[in-house]
């Protein structure tokens, strides 16, 4: 008889097992082999991989020693079909492989931590365990992405006001991720309007005040212009193949998301007609990205105004079946579209915004 305790959830004990390839496909997404991808394809599809696996609560670390080929080869033959807690989402439960254990290049994953991810207090340790242990000359590892990857979502309740990368050197070391540049170089230039006693603003070229001006309308500039100051190509639809789309859209989504710029409601469009939308207005309209910023982000939504024509796509394609019947009872003048599958299924592995 239940003595009325609640029980203790442990993913390791209370759920089946499968491997994450088991996991991606059921919810429709089968990722290429290497062999399928020429180099031209692989970062994006890479990118893709990773945010997949990330919708599904899957984090990495510890690849900044391989490059992307390398790197797309490991998970596809041997991360893909590692057994592993098939966890439901409602548990909120992430799970963070650190792929510098996995043997790559001819070291084995001690090697490998060793020489490129052990600082001094990590050898400090070794000695003290082992004062004769030799230690493999240190190298700094030839790849930076390990930064970049998607994070897993932390609730704002966990915190008291700090978020992760708050103090990370490696995120603040980007340069002028805000693109503020200019506007701090016409704050210096300009006289402070502001009252002494403002507890916002100390001094005209303070950090605080560039970051708020730049939030303002005004100052705000395109994605596609700013993504040509940091020399990234944004191609026309027209000059990408069929064979390349796919790989240069998750590349894009990547890049974007980096700046803070991510996008909802896709699943309505095929890849041709997010990526042309993209690139005809979506990146074209003034905004403000924040960067790689867990507070906030700039998120483009393709069912735009919301107006007769988006609401009936957002009925057809999105809402649920208790969505439908709210809107029947409070809009009784609106049509009804039968539900049906969006032609794309993309959505729930999109680069995501904080929280």
């Amino acid at each position: 008889m239940s003595d009325g305790t609640p029980g203790i959830f442990d993913p390791a004990e209370d759920c089946p097992w499968c491997s994450p390839r088991e996991i991606l496909a059921r919810h429709g997404y089968s990722p290429l082999p290497p062999r399928e991808l020429d180099d031209r394809q692989l970062p994006g599809r890479l990118w893709e991989l990773l945010y997949a696996a990330a919708a599904r609560r899957f984090f990495f670390c510890g690849t900044d020693h391989l490059d992307d080929r390398s790197l797309y080869s490991l998970l596809w033959e041997q991360w893909l079909d590692e057994p592993t807690a098939d966890i439901p989402l409602e548990a909120e439960t992430n799970t963070t492989t650190i792929i510098s254990e996995f043997n790559a290049g001819g070291m084995t994953h001690e090697e490998i931590w060793l020489r490129y991810y052990a600082d001094e207090s990590d050898h400090k340790f070794w000695r003290s365990m082992d004062p004769d242990f030799v230690f493999p000359p240190h190298e700094d590892p030839p790849h930076d992405r390990d930064r970049l990857l998607p994070t897993p979502p932390v609730p704002l309740e966990a915190h008291d006001g700090w978020l992760p990368g708050d103090d990370d050197p490696a995120l603040k070391a980007e340069p002028d991720p805000l693109g503020l540049s200019e506007v701090d170089r016409e704050i210096a230039q300009a006289e402070t309007e502001s009252e002494p006693d403002d507890p916002l603003i100390d001094t005209p070229d303070s950090a605080l005040e560039a970051e708020l001006r730049a939030m303002e309308p005004e100052n705000w500039t395109s994605p596609a212009r700013q993504l040509a100051e940091d020399n990234i190509p944004l191609l026309p639809p027209a000059e990408i193949t069929e064979e390349t789309l796919a790989p240069i859209l998750w590349e894009l989504l990547h890049i974007l998301s980096l700046r803070g710029f991510h996008v909802l409601h896709t699943d309505h469009l095929s890849d041709h007609e997010l990526y042309t939308e993209l690139w005809k207005r979506g990146l074209r309209d003034p905004a403000h990205l924040p960067g790689r910023n867990l507070r906030g982000g700039w998120f483009h939504d393709f069912l735009g105004s919301w107006g007769d024509d988006e609401t009936q796509l957002w009925l057809r394609y999105y809402a649920s079946d208790e969505e439908r019947v709210k809107h029947a009872s409070e809009w009784p003048k609106d049509a009804i579209p039968p539900k049906q599958k969006p032609p794309s299924n993309r959505d729930w592995r999109l680069p995501k915004g904080p929280f």
